[in-house]
């Protein structure tokens, strides 16, 4: 009886906590790629932005109506939020990567744009220069 009981409450194997993080990174990278906030979206599902961000976090597991209305929502199927296989801990899907690559790029030109110092941009575009390895480099860049 014990074990029925788990079946309707939010407990869940710890194996499928990755399954969540694929689908909060399905999520997350849908939302990114649409320019979109998280509150934004989170109104669309009726809850609250701090509610929508568990879920893309993973903190807490979207309902299958949820997911259904996000699915609508973006165009996609609902296949196209969970993973095909069970991912593997620590495995990050590519719309996760990219959403997360795009989150720090937009950190860094913010960060950019508020520097007042000419020098200190100067300098800090040359840092960033050599932390590119050559073969990744434009045509004509030099090493500095």
């Amino acid at each position: 009886m014990l074990e029925d009981r788990n079946l309707i409450t939010d407990t869940a194997p710890p194996e499928m906590d990755c399954v969540y993080r694929y689908v909060g990174g399905r999520l997350r990278g849908l939302r990114v790629a649409r320019g979109m906030t998280q509150a934004q979206v989170a109104s669309i599902i009726s809850v609250s932005p701090q509610q929508y961000q568990k879920y893309e976090d993973a903190q807490s597991k979207c309902s299958l109506p949820y997911l259904l209305k996000l699915a609508a929502h973006y165009g996609v199927h609902i296949n196209d939020l969970l993973p095909v296989e069970t991912p593997t801990p620590g495995e990050i899907d590519p719309d996760t990567q990219l959403a997360n690559e795009a989150d720090l790029l937009s950190r860094l030109v913010s960060a950019f744009v508020r520097m007042e110092d000419r020098g200190g941009k100067l300098r800090l575009v040359q840092l960033v220069e050599t932390l590119v390895p050559p073969r990744h480099r434009n045509p004509g860049e030099h090493d500095g």
